[in-house]
């Protein structure tokens, strides 16, 4: 039955590309409140390299629990492997629901680590310090200008974007229960991808040039999962026919080369 299961994913795999070495972090997250977590919470968590003046730089990995459950919260965010020892990371972790952060935390990490313990991750109530709200003095002047423009939504960037899967050739996208939802992250200091087919975890690379985008060398896990195997490998012959792509707001469409929309994604915002 699992042979059965590891066959197209296999044979999906050998067509993309060579296995991208990759490494993972394993952590838990928690909150000491006695606050139960809505049933549509998700949690996020994101692996972010920390530049030399002390900021948090490109996002390199991230994770999702959707739905979060409730505390503790453990994810595992798959990275490149092929990384500069000793480099200082952070780990952020948001948990939200109807896009209202409720609990947020962060950690700093060197990869690659010198055991493969879990980390652990507190978090307390609230957006992280340096997420906020902008001042009033900067929104109330263009509302007064012309409403319309201060609604619009700018185009989220095609990098540093948690990318979620919400079409396959038109048609919407279900999350199985107790499975990761699809997604992509496109670095924003290489040109490394990565995320989650559905059932299993994904890296590759990719080639960008104005709306022209080329998806290479894409490969992954290989688990079995009893749900969502067919949308998987779906995703991934999507990825291998892109060949340009769209953002629209908060919204990507990924095309083939005849313009037909092959994928459609939304923006999760990252931390």
């Amino acid at each position: 039955m699992i042979q059965a299961f590891l066959r197209p994913l296999l044979a999906i795999t050998c067509v993309i590309g060579s296995y991208a070495q990759a490494a993972t972090l394993q952590g838990t997250a928690i909150y000491r409140e006695r606050i139960a977590a809505p049933a549509d919470a998700i949690f996020e968590a994101s692996l972010q390299k920390i530049q030399t003046d002390g900021t948090a730089g490109p996002v390199v990995g991230h994770a999702a629990l959707n739905p979060a459950g409730q505390t503790p919260f453990k994810f595992e965010i798959v990275y490149d492997a092929a990384i500069q020892p000793g480099q200082q990371y952070r780990v952020s972790t948001v948990l939200s629901a109807q896009g209202r952060v409720l609990f947020s935390g962060a950690t700093p990490v060197t990869l690659p680590q010198a055991d493969s313990k879990p980390i652990m991750i507190l978090m307390r109530k609230g957006a992280p310090e340096h997420v906020g709200a902008p001042a009033a003095s900067s929104v109330a002047p263009a509302a007064s200008q012309d409403p319309a423009k201060a609604t619009a939504k700018p185009d989220s960037p095609l990098r540093n974007t948690y990318w979620k899967l919400v079409t396959l050739h038109g048609k919407a996208v279900t999350v199985h229960e107790q499975q990761r939802e699809a997604h992509i992250v496109f670095s924003a200091s290489d040109d490394r991808l990565s995320g989650s087919s559905g059932c299993n975890r994904m890296m590759g690379g990719f080639e960008e040039k104005g709306d022209q985008l080329k998806l290479k060398q894409v490969a992954g896990t290989m688990m079995a999962c009893p749900q969502g195997m067919a949308v998987e490998t779906a995703f991934l012959n999507a990825l291998l026919t892109v060949a340009r792509y769209k953002i629209s707001a908060e919204h990507l469409d990924m095309l083939d080369a005849s313009g037909n929309i092959v994928a459609g994604f939304d923006a999760v915002a990252l931390q």
